[in-house]
């Protein structure tokens, strides 16, 4: 384990100069948009080291007895291993001979909630904000307890204090955002992620924020304002400002999801972009990506003229046709297809060239449907097949036919004289 010392490449008998120059030279290294761990660890080791009481507490922890030190150092492996019962043993063990080490004491509480004892971690924490009021990590750990045993009010309070100590800190306001939304506050967490974008400034890098103020957007919202999130997102993604840590395919998952859900397609363009332009993606995401596209071009149809009848069958490809119903279904719409042909052979040739991955689909029946000389015998074979589905004896041809459209006037040739009394041919008047 790193002690706090390497951490800032500093000596142990560094003076607070000394300890602050370490701590922005590695801040230049790992810059907390593109390594928030490590910058995380940084300012900790910082906060402790340029605090004359902490730093004579981390001391005081490197200057246990071995046996001691041991146990401490076991802890922490058994807490890294997942072992948190016994790394929550150990600690307490040390807390009975040493009570006072609140470095100790912030890692037991984060083992006792690892362990799923929010309300012993609570305590723990509620003790060392009234050791520290002004420490923002115990403030945000009490919060998160307070969160996990179902005290909303409690940990939302907690969070807004702890922004109170740093409103820079970035992950505080994405966990008040988060634990708003996740309550059912929408208009509570869509204001304090506007809040958050107003305080941090268009400087802000961290990509987690923008998804999350996308995320808690309506369509109600300026459109242009949403627009400017994800164009944000996709301005820091390829300025290599996204790192694996950010969790940000599960974040893109999210927004399409909610894109899907809201039938939000003005932004899936946008989206669609940040999900290929993100490194290291698994076959299930891209597997997930191409499925959320297929939706998305389906939902798209209407919105480009095409017929609901078409909507609807390829939704029904979504669902694979498995049961009876849906196939009987899917034989309905081929058969409406073929009897108003006039009207769906244009849409076909159309949707094969605009849309050919949708067209492969039902190729078959599209191709055939297109090229027929005799769409009855087609329609014959789906009442049979309609027949064995539901056992019935039924044929749409028994139903009554509508009665044909009669032109009202006589038909006009081209080079007939022009209704319109120009004294023209048809063709080179109102024909033309």
């Amino acid at each position: 384990m790193n002690s706090l010392y390497e951490l800032l490449g500093v000596e142990k008998t560094a003076d607070q100069t000394q300890i602050k120059r370490g701590y922005f030279n590695q801040v230049r290294k790992y810059p907390p948009d593109q390594f928030p761990e490590e910058f995380k660890a940084l300012r900790t080791a910082y906060e402790t080291l340029s605090d004359k009481e902490k730093r004579a507490e981390y001391d005081r922890i490197g200057a246990m007895p071995e046996v001691v030190a041991s146990v401490f150092r076991n802890a922490q492996r058994a807490n890294e291993l997942g072992m948190h019962k016994a790394a929550s043993d150990m600690y307490s063990q040390i807390l009975m001979h040493h009570p006072k080490l609140t470095k100790v004491k912030e890692e037991y509480a984060w083992s006792l909630m690892a362990e799923g004892k929010s309300g012993k971690a609570t305590e723990v924490w509620e003790s060392l904000c009234n050791q520290e009021p002004d420490n923002q990590e115990y403030v945000m750990g009490l919060a998160r307890s307070y969160s996990e045993r179902g005290w909303r009010k409690k940990a939302i309070a907690q969070f807004r204090r702890a922004l109170e100590i740093d409103s820079s800190n970035v992950n505080c306001w994405c966990e008040l955002i988060q634990k708003l939304a996740y309550d059912g506050e929408i208009e509570d967490a869509r204001a304090a992620s506007r809040e958050a974008l107003e305080t941090l400034g268009e400087n802000c890098e961290y990509i987690p924020l923008y998804i999350h103020a996308f995320l808690m957007s309506t369509a109600e919202d300026d459109k242009s304002s949403v627009e400017g999130y994800l164009q944000k997102v996709i301005a820091l993604i390829r300025a290599g400002k996204a790192t694996k840590k950010m969790d940000i395919d599960g974040a893109v998952i999210e927004m399409l999801n909610a894109v899907i859900e809201t039938r939000s397609l003005d932004f899936f363009p946008y989206i669609k972009e940040i999900a290929y332009l993100l490194p290291g993606k698994d076959k299930k995401f891209i597997e997930f990506l191409e499925e959320v596209t297929l939706v998305y071009t389906i939902e798209s149809l209407t919105k480009n003229g095409f017929s609901d009848l078409l909507h609807d069958l390829f939704v029904g490809f979504l669902g694979k046709f498995d049961s009876d119903y849906d196939k009987q279904q899917r034989l309905v719409m081929e058969w409406i297809i073929l009897s108003e042909r006039k009207v769906y052979i244009p849409q076909l040739a159309r949707l094969k060239k605009e849309f050919p991955d949708l067209y492969a689909l039902h190729r078959n029946f599209f191709d055939e449907a297109m090229r027929t000389h005799n769409p009855e015998k087609m329609m014959r074979e789906r009442d049979k097949q309609l027949n064995k589905l539901d056992g019935s004896k039924h044929s749409f041809e028994d139903e009554e036919k509508p009665e044909p459209i009669r032109r009202a006037a006589p038909k006009v040739g081209r080079n007939d004289p022009c209704p319109c009394g120009s004294g023209k041919k048809y063709k080179k008047c109102c024909g033309a």
